[in-house]
């Protein structure tokens, strides 16, 4: 007999945590569907200058002691900013490296800059770079870092032929112009 009542409240609560634990999966489902649409309509934070703008001033050497300035965007060009602890950057280096490559004045026309606290840890992103893009290796708060105002990484941005920021978004800032 107290065997069957036993089962019975057994039972019972089993089902009562079934319907809690449905209830509960419902309610996820809905707020991941607020949240994704929430999502999709805020606007992205920009990673870096304003389209629009030109970097502030300065001057800093390449890891080949090139001396680069912001007078070198004056003619267009291409700017990265990469970390090494940044997955995302990984996904966008390559991109980054296609779109250098294709620019008709060179290794000139693209800066891509290492953000690392040492340069042995970027070591790996400059050698990736450094055939395609002058590289220079800086800290975090550095002066390429503060005058291109990045916030995130990997910023990438495009100037046009007067030195305007023309995209800071990796996906149009690196689309490789067609060739006719």
């Amino acid at each position: 007999m107290y065997f069957v009542i036993v089962a019975v409240i057994c039972v019972l609560i089993t089902v009562f945590n079934l319907f809690l634990l449905l209830g509960v999966t419902k309610r996820l489902r809905d707020q991941s569907k607020q949240l994704a649409h929430l999502m999709s309509n805020a606007p992205m934070p920009e990673s870096m200058i304003a389209v629009g703008s030109r970097p502030g001033v300065f001057s800093a050497r390449t890891v080949d002691g090139e001396q680069v300035t912001e007078a070198m965007f004056t003619s267009g060009g291409l700017v990265g900013f990469f970390s090494p602890t940044c997955p995302a950057c990984a996904e966008w280096l390559p991109r980054f490296v296609d779109s250098a490559a294709a620019l008709p004045g060179g290794r000139g026309e693209a800066l891509a800059v290492v953000v690392a606290e040492t340069a042995a840890e970027g070591a790996d992103l400059v050698a990736d770079l450094r055939g395609v893009a002058m590289v220079v290796v800086e800290q975090a708060g550095g002066p390429l870092v503060t005058n291109f105002e990045v916030k995130g990484y990997p910023a990438v941005g495009r100037f046009s032929a007067d030195g305007v920021l023309v995209s800071n978004e990796p996906p149009t800032a690196l689309a490789v112009p067609a060739v006719a």
